[in-house]
């Protein structure tokens, strides 16, 4: 047996170092990586070289925080800058290539800057870089580059509302794309062009757009860009009011999103999956996802999204009737959307405090902010938030009593939802997806016949390889589950022993037996109620001692109940011949903190039995718990005659004590057990003549 548990700590322990030199392989720390590109920068010997160290740096803060990243590419273009302006003097072919390299750097810093102030909803300063790159773009007559700058100018076009001009320059963009090779800018321009017209209400034509591009994403493998297209497909669906398959598209975009670390992706699947549960009135789960979205959009340092957050909490604590909670949470997602210039989400959140007023019968400050909504809306075009507006304001006139009014903007409200939503488009929007999932089948089947006869000539080596890779990994996993199962039932053995020890040795048979002789001498000298109260005390011990001992840890304010029951009945069987005192400080919970069962009562018992029983005079103990930093301290101290004198005494008795050495060996259970350590001291104490004065026991017992 012990051969055979000494191959498994081998097979163990040779497969985790196998598993850390593939580690050390596959990556390094980040930490370590950014190290190394600082020597890198302070080595290198031209400046476009450090620019391109500087947007490695930068690159490396994509999921946050977003300061950091916009750091990095500000110094690379200050060295951008400064280089143009002293070769821009110089007329050489040479420093025309030269200028022309800065320029293109000086672009990409632009961009990028521009991309993290868009993210956090700083959309005119995003502007102020996207067009000076576009300009320089322009300058060098570089498509590719004024095709992104183009499409980056309509994204942020988009989110204000402004969908004629987002539009434009979308339109732009998708020519360049077409002319252009690269597949996969096309169709993020698609993705793009989808987004403007999904926010105004054309589902069709925004599904049509994502699906194209999910069919190029998923030929490519670009996992970030399908996990997009994932997202944007599902909004359609959730506005189409298909909740189940919206949900089934976000959360296949969590599942990416997490598996790439991709923060951004994550952030934006908690918020659509959180909407969803607020409108299957399950509004804790809700909240749950929203507030995760929050967190991480704060983490990343983006106001980009937080407003659509706090609109969807605000939704749930309405929809509970909770309208104060409801208007602070609307009210912060407005002031997001006016930092934001975000036009469709001013309109939105003021048409959502519109309601919150509505609701609190505050009708003039209702109509007011529904009015201010809707003429933001109208100049947006945004059907869904129009939709919204129109309700709530035919709802205000009717609840004002003017019929006609609440009748016109009631029809517009039915016209407006008519135009999003009515079943031939929502059929249309099924063909769409149907037909792209028919032509995906039939593609991977040309495929599969394709490769079918290559797959034949290599099957045979591959399933042996695979074969031999299982083997080799259940020897492996079975070796280290039979180690750690193995290890786990001897602490688990041991553990119980020890317990049952512990239990034995509480129970001993000589406190019983002098418990009992002590009520029978209460019963001798006709004290009956001594001897009843010794007895009902002595029953509620043994109660307390047996419940507690099942429990791995129990409250502290029980086991100070379980000292006190010990403590009288002690001082009952001497006589008195000891004092005792138990203090909490204030700052301690008693009812809240845990610590484990009768760890502290052998420390009591010796110092009763072996400390105060044989001094002379009258003793004292004292139990204190106290908080130390991550630790609840246990002190027992007594002005006994100390361990020493104790020692010889026992030894002429021929009496030998094992509580201590008991609690130790669960102690060492217990430090094996938890993160934090279990520490005991014990203090013989002295007076100012040198002489034994008692004992002090002090335990650290982290918090359960």
């Amino acid at each position: 047996m012990i051969c055979f548990v000494k191959y498994l700590k081998t097979v163990y322990l040779l497969s985790i170092m196998v598993f850390m030199l593939s580690m050390d392989t596959l990556a390094s720390h980040p930490a370590t990586r950014t190290d190394s590109l600082r020597v890198e920068y302070q080595n290198a010997t031209t400046d476009t070289a450090r620019i391109r160290i500087l947007f490695k740096l930068g690159y490396q803060f994509l999921n946050g925080p977003s300061d950091s990243l916009i750091y990095y590419f500000k110094k690379s273009l200050d060295i951008a800058e400064k280089n143009l302006e002293m070769f821009n003097k110089r007329s050489s072919e040479q420093s025309k290539l030269i200028v022309l390299t800065y320029k293109r750097q000086e672009i990409r810093a632009l961009i990028e800057i521009g991309i993290e102030h868009f993210y956090q909803g700083n959309y005119p300063l995003a502007l102020e870089n996207y067009f000076r790159a576009l300009s320089i773009s322009e300058q060098i007559n570089d498509l590719d580059l004024i095709s992104e700058c183009s499409s980056e100018i309509g994204i942020v076009f988009k989110n204000q509302g402004k969908y004629e001009k987002a539009l434009e320059y979308d339109n732009k963009v998708l020519e360049y794309a077409r002319m252009g090779g690269d597949t996969s800018w096309f169709a993020s321009c698609l993705v793009n062009n989808g987004s403007v017209y999904y926010h105004k209400g054309y589902y069709t034509v925004a599904l049509k757009n994502y699906m194209q591009a999910l069919k190029i994403f998923e030929s490519l493998g670009h996992k970030k860009r399908i996990e997009a297209c994932y997202l944007n497909i599902g909004k359609v669906y959730y506005e189409q009011g298909d909740a189940d398959k919206a949900m089934g598209y976000f959360r296949r975009a969590l599942d990416i999103a997490l598996a790439e670390n991709e923060k951004t992706g994550e952030a934006d699947s908690y918020l659509n999956i959180g909407a969803i549960f607020s409108d299957k009135h399950q509004y804790d789960s809700a909240r749950y996802y929203l507030n995760r979205s929050v967190e991480l959009n704060r983490e990343l340092g983006y106001k980009h999204g937080l407003d659509d957050c706090y609109s969807y909490i605000g939704f749930t604590y309405r929809k509970e009737n909770k309208l104060k909670e409801a208007l602070g949470f609307y009210n912060k997602a407005l002031k997001i959307s006016l930092e934001e210039e975000d036009s469709p989400g001013i309109a939105e959140s003021l048409g959502n405090i519109a309601e919150i007023f509505y609701l609190q019968k505050q009708y003039n400050s209702a109509l007011e902010k529904a009015l201010e909504g809707l003429s933001i809306a109208k100049k947006t075009g945004n059907l869904p938030v129009l939709k919204n507006i129109y309700a709530i304001i035919s709802q205000i006139y009717e609840a004002l009593g003017n019929k006609s009014l609440a009748l016109k903007f009631y029809k517009l409200y039915s016209s407006t939802k008519d135009t999003i939503f009515n079943e031939s488009k929502y059929r249309a929007i099924r063909e769409v997806e149907t037909k792209f999932e028919t032509e995906k089948k039939e593609q991977q089947l040309e495929l599969l016949t394709e490769k079918n006869h290559v797959q034949e000539l290599i099957i045979t080596q591959r399933n042996r390889m695979i074969i031999a890779f299982w083997v080799f990994f259940l020897l492996v996993a079975a070796s280290i589950y039979l180690y750690y199962r193995n290890n786990k039932l001897k602490t688990k053995r041991k553990n119980i022993e020890l317990e049952q020890k512990l239990l034995r040795s509480q129970m001993n048979p000589h406190f019983i037996f002098n418990s009992l002789i002590a009520i029978q001498s209460f019963i001798y000298n006709n004290d009956a109620v001594m001897a009843g109260d010794y007895i009902a005390k002595f029953a509620d011990l043994i109660r307390n001692i047996l419940e507690n001992s099942r429990a791995e840890s129990i409250l502290l304010e029980k086991e100070v109940k379980t000292f006190e029951l010990y403590l009288q009945l002690q001082s009952l069987r001497f006589g008195n011949k000891f004092e005792y005192k138990i203090e909490v400080d204030n700052n301690i919970d008693s009812k809240e903190i845990k610590i484990p069962p009768m760890l502290a009562q052998p420390f009591i018992e010796n110092a009763i039995e072996h400390g105060l029983r044989y001094k002379r005079g009258k003793g004292y103990l004292f139990i204190n718990f106290k908080k130390t930093g991550n630790h609840l301290r246990l002190v027992v101290e007594d002005n006994g005659i100390g361990r020493k004198k104790a020692e010889e005494i026992e030894k002429d008795k021929n009496y030998k004590s094992i509580g201590m050495s008991i609690v130790k060996e669960r102690i060492e259970v217990l430090n094996s057990r938890y993160y934090e350590q279990f520490n005991l001291t014990v203090k013989d104490l002295y007076d100012k003549y040198g002489e034994a004065a008692g004992t002090r026991i002090v335990l650290d017992i982290p918090y359960l």
